[in-house]
């Protein structure tokens, strides 16, 4: 197939596709006496676990690091674990960070500062 009927296919621009095998995310795809690029069920394939990688938050240069474990003949399982167990740690990380802010936020609605200030007195009481 080529490259737009993968792009539908997979609901992305062709451009994204062309980046991909730019950047060796996939692998370059035959091409037709035209000079088309054809793609087959392989390429789809990589294509679907690239966008469901990024769907969790995998980077592109992680997704590539695992493709390349694969495409080397290597199961990436372990590595694929090691990445999911630091992503649920940067996770805990940012949900702390957003609580700790949300507590600061909400200590600040609870009045107005009475000293003075250069800007907002509110943002400003913050210790």
């Amino acid at each position: 197939m080529r490259i737009g009927e993968l792009a539908r296919r997979l609901k992305l621009n062709p451009k994204t596709l062309r980046y991909w095998e730019e950047i060796g995310l996939i692998p370059p795809p035959e091409r037709n006496a035209s000079g088309y690029r054809e793609y087959g069920p392989f390429h789809e394939d990589i294509c679907r676990f690239i966008l469901k990688a990024k769907e969790i938050g995998f980077s592109l240069a992680e997704i590539k690091e695992i493709l390349d474990i694969r495409l080397s003949g290597t199961d990436p399982c372990r590595c694929t674990r090691e990445k999911i167990i630091r992503k649920i740690e940067e996770i805990d990380r940012l949900m702390n960070e957003l609580e700790r802010k949300k507590y600061l936020l909400r200590e600040l609605l609870k009045g107005p500062r009475a000293k003075p200030a250069v800007v907002c007195p509110i943002i400003e009481s913050i210790k």
